[in-house]
């Protein structure tokens, strides 16, 4: 093989690791964003039944936003 096939193997390798990262990232992300909402909806439900804070799992909304990135949130019963 030429020198240049291998530039070209190797460019394509490259590539091809770079969007496999951007899909591992995204998903992470999207998981990271799920599990924020999940928690902040259990400290939520939680909270409503009474529950002492230093008794509840989740956490609260922290960074004050789940209003708006986890539309239809609401406490289970």
């Amino acid at each position: 093989m030429t020198s240049r096939a291998l530039s070209l193997i190797a460019l394509a390798a490259i590539i091809g690791s770079m969007i496999v990262a951007t899909k591992l990232d995204a998903s992470d992300n999207e998981r990271m964003h799920r599990k924020y909402c999940q928690e902040v909806a259990v400290w939520a439900a939680e909270e409503a039944r009474g529950i002492d804070p230093h008794h509840r799992t989740g956490h609260p909304d922290y960074r004050g936003n789940a209003a708006e990135i986890c539309p239809g949130m609401r406490p289970a019963p």
